[in-house]
């Protein structure tokens, strides 16, 4: 008997209740393990209606689980997945009963998802041998060895729909009138009830024409009227600061995400060169797309 997406699918809802909260042990096959026998991949732990379930079928599913599975105490997480398998394979001989199996939409949803398996699997095992430790050091180091600190910038606006209130409003913003507060009561942006504030951004993260203001401004520093798509801004550089590149813990999963998209990308592109792939002219069947019943054919 053979692992698959299909019995993980299933219930990893019902897996979770059922891991952390199993009371009782699962149960046993009718014959006891001998404690001195070797264990293999075939080692059986439970027979459902003369299937057997082997310990290879629950490593296999073990290694399926999401990560905060993975922490689960090991008798916890045996008797779950013993009990989750137990479950999925008297759903799938009831299936199977039912005359499931012989449905066309049945067959090509169990092709899919072998078709989906193997394409999966190909790919993961050349990701993982590809995606070091050191290569991902390696991309790392191109990415931001290199790189300077970055300025990036803390300040505040009032946005207001006419030139004339915002040359108004500037002028009060450069007297004794808290910027916060003015924003509160005068602006129409959305930051206005936060006082205007807008937080810390660095370049290409506000239109071009507000970013060109704000580094024009010394800290403390308050603009004249700037129009962009959103109306007039009057904007207050509160600070600034220097940022430094991230350090590689902070990155490594992007990166090494990054790489995945990357290798699987040269991938399939090889692939589609060295093989032969050929569409269909006129876009035969575009229009029943939706058309659900013919899965059934």
């Amino acid at each position: 008997m053979h692992s698959s997406r299909f019995l993980i699918a299933l219930g990893f809802t019902a897996f979770a209740v059922t891991a952390q909260a199993q009371t009782t042990e699962a149960p046993a096959p009718e014959t006891a393990a001998d404690p001195d026998a070797k264990v293999t991949g075939q080692t059986v732990v439970a027979i459902v209606n003369g299937e057997d379930i082997t310990i290879g079928d629950i490593v296999a599913l073990r290694t399926e689980l999401p990560p905060q599975y993975q922490s689960i105490p090991d008798r916890q997480l045996y008797d779950g997945l013993i009990n989750q398998m137990v479950n999925q394979i008297l759903l799938s001989q009831a299936a199977t009963r039912a005359g499931l199996e012989d449905r066309p939409s049945v067959k090509r949803g169990l092709e899919m998802q072998r078709m989906s398996y193997l394409a999966e699997l190909y790919a993961r095992e050349r990701i993982d041998a590809a995606i070091t430790g050191e290569a991902v050091e390696t991309e790392y180091a191109q990415r931001y060895a290199q790189e300077e600190p970055k300025l990036e910038f803390n300040a505040s606006h009032i946005l207001v729909p006419e030139e004339e209130t915002a040359k108004e409003i500037a002028e009060l913003a450069r007297g004794d009138v808290d910027f916060a507060e003015l924003a509160k009561e005068r602006s129409t942006g959305p930051s206005g009830p936060n006082g205007g504030n807008l937080g810390w951004f660095g370049d290409g993260q506000m239109v071009p024409a507000f970013e060109a203001g704000v580094k024009e401004l010394a800290v403390g520093g308050v603009s004249d009227p700037i129009q962009t798509q959103f109306g007039w801004h009057v904007i207050k550089l509160l600070e600034t600061r220097e940022k430094a590149p991230p350090a590689l813990s902070e990155v490594y999963q992007e990166l090494a995400g990054d790489m995945a998209r990357q290798i699987t990308d040269a991938m399939v592109q090889a692939l589609r060169e060295d093989g032969s792939v050929e569409f269909i002219e006129g876009t035969p069947g575009l229009g029943s797309l939706r058309d659900d019943k013919l899965i059934e054919e």
